[in-house]
This record gives structure tokens, C-alpha cells and sequence, in this order.
């Protein structure tokens, strides 16, 4: 039988694509008032591997990934997807969206994304949202599945999440030998 335990903490990631006319310096700080410090971005590139989103947010789209501050309880994906949509709808033009924001969770095993559209590879969560493993871990690196969208498969954007993936275990590793720490002082009473 197996026993629940405790998920490793992961750290909030998410795609950003943006219509030109969003300005990124009134977005930035709503996308950190509600989501935390951004602690890493891969920059922004013009978004060409689809034209899936022309119809509703134009042309000349751009394309960035965001890693933010803190980690993160896995449990916490739907609430952080409804938190992205009801920024997406904030930010909607008259056509529609003109940001799109997809929150997703890293850990260092996998790169999981959350979805409002059901599909045969996605995991249903509660509330209308579904989790779906873009990016495995393994080999030294971020690999694409047979589902993984195109921008995630580009070699920037597994670099990124390589580069963030990194600097979590670090981050890991140093809470681990801090609390190592705390517990033998608590023990013996002396200071290592």
C-alpha cells in the first residue's frame, strides 16, 4: 500500500505571451502583485511557431518565459490557473485576450503546465483545470513529450527551464543543510 506523503516544493513558472500593444511595464507589476517576485525571465522573442492565436490577439505576438520567487505547494495548480484567468480577462481587448499567462510548476523531475481544455494526456484537477507533464527531466536536461507544445521544445526555452531547474535544487540543497543544521543545534544545544 502506498502512503500519502508530502510533494516536493516547486517553483511557479509560466509561458507569457503578449499583444504588442500591452505594455510589459504595466504588466510586470500586476503579474508580480499577484503571483510574487519574477526571479527569472528568458527574455522576450517574436512568437512564430503558431499562428493559433493571431485571430484573438493579433499579430506580431511575443513570447517569453517567467520563473517567480518562493516555491510553491503542488496542490496549489488550480487556484494559480484561476488566478491567471481572471488576469487574462483583465487585461482582454475588444477582440479578446491580448495576454496570454499559463502558470505551470517545476520540480525537479518535471515541468507540468495547468489547462482549461480537457485532452487525452491531461489529468483533471477539480474545477474546470487539468495538469498535463510538458518537460521530463532526464539525462541532464529537460526533454519534450510527444504532446509538448512547440515553443516549450525550443532549445531557449528548455536552456531556461534547465537554468531554473538548477537554481532550485541549489536553493533545496541550502534549506536542507540550514534545517540539518537547526536540528543538531536543537539536539545538543550547541552550534555546529
Amino acid at each position: 500500500m502506498s502512503r500519502p506523503g508530502v510533494p516536493a516544493p516547486c517553483v511557479l513558472v509560466s509561458g507569457l505571451l503578449r499583444s504588442p500593444s500591452v505594455s510589459p511595464e504595466k504588466l510586470l507589476p500586476e503579474l508580480e502583485e499577484q503571483f510574487g517576485p519574477v526571479r527569472a525571465s528568458s527574455g522576450e522573442e517574436p512568437f512564430a511557431q503558431s499562428r493559433y492565436y493571431d485571430g484573438e490577439m493579433g499579430s506580431g505576438l511575443l513570447r517569453s518565459f517567467l520563473a517567480f520567487e518562493g516555491v510553491r505547494d503542488p496542490g496549489g495548480l488550480v487556484r494559480l490557473k484561476l488566478a491567471a484567468n481572471a488576469l487574462e480577462e483583465a487585461w482582454a481587448g475588444p477582440r479578446g485576450r491580448e495576454v496570454n499567462f499559463d502558470p505551470g510548476l517545476l520540480n525537479l523531475t518535471q515541468v507540468v503546465l495547468a489547462s482549461g481544455k480537457p485532452a487525452a494526456h491531461r489529468a483533471y484537477l477539480g474545477q474546470g483545470i487539468y495538469a498535463e507533464v510538458e518537460l521530463v527531466f532526464e539525462r541532464g536536461s529537460f526533454r519534450p513529450l510527444p504532446w509538448t507544445y512547440p515553443d516549450y521544445r525550443e532549445p531557449r526555452a528548455l536552456a531556461f527551464f534547465n537554468e531554473v531547474r538548477d537554481g532550485h535544487k541549489r536553493r533545496l540543497r541550502s534549506a536542507a543543510a540550514s534545517f540539518s543544521n537547526v536540528q543538531r543545534t536543537t539536539s545538543n544545544g550547541q552550534t555546529p
